[in-house]
């Protein structure tokens, strides 16, 4: 039986796509596109993916493909909303497995998390130029930092017991940009200076997220 969560997470792929599938073999489909995309993408620049090439990878008809997506974009688009809702999967793992009393830790150790499922899956960080595409695509209020932002928000408000206000949800919108763009930069950079990015994207997601988490 389908959770509020995977509602929550169709909706917002439904915002991206034409249609959605009604039946498992247009969801076999949406998810072939979806593959197809994400291994191109792990050899390829973005210029060089396209719709063509996406297709004939996932083994379908073009007109297949614009059936679900009226272009590129929205398929990586879909493929940063996939991401996240795997980084998530694991993170809520982490926080059920407990986590420590000192929220600076656990800080730590969502982008562990984070570090981990970026080395183990090399091609959702090519995905991560997305930050640089059109937003007119997606509603503003439903793109993947605004939903992990929010998500890493509830469960830090339910473990610590701090009241989700207004400044909160801001602090951690706040962080997940700045922290995600550390990251990222890590991943580019030169292997000597990935320690110190790391320690530079919790140190700024630790100062951002004080001001709230510290309150109470």
């Amino acid at each position: 039986m389908p959770t509020v969560q995977d509602e929550q997470n169709s909706s917002r792929l439904g915002l991206l796509m034409r249609r959605q599938p009604v039946q498992a073999r247009g969801a076999a489909t949406v998810t072939a596109i979806l593959d197809a995309c994400e291994a191109l993408l792990t050899d390829r620049d973005y210029d060089s993916v396209t719709t063509a090439r996406i297709a004939e990878s996932a083994g379908i008809p073009i007109g297949s493909f614009y059936q679900y997506f009226p272009d590129k974009r929205s398929v990586v688009r879909a493929l940063a909303l996939r991401g996240t809702e795997r980084l998530l999967a694991e993170v809520e793992q982490y926080f059920d497995n407990g986590t420590p009393e000192d929220w600076r830790e656990t800080v730590v150790g969502v982008l562990a998390v984070y570090d981990r499922i970026r080395r183990r899956d090399p091609s959702l960080g090519r995905v991560g130029f997305v930050d640089m595409l059109d937003n007119h695509l997606v509603d503003p209020e439903e793109d993947h930092h605004r939903v992990l932002a929010d998500q890493l928000g509830a469960l830090f408000a339910t473990r610590y017991r701090i009241r989700r206000s207004a400044a909160y949800k801001l602090a951690f919108q706040m962080a997940v940009e700045s922290g995600g763009a550390l990251l990222r930069l890590a991943e580019r950079g030169p292997a000597r200076q990935r320690k110190q990015l790391i320690a530079g994207a919790q140190e700024v997601v630790v100062t951002v997220l004080a001001k709230v988490l510290d309150q109470e």
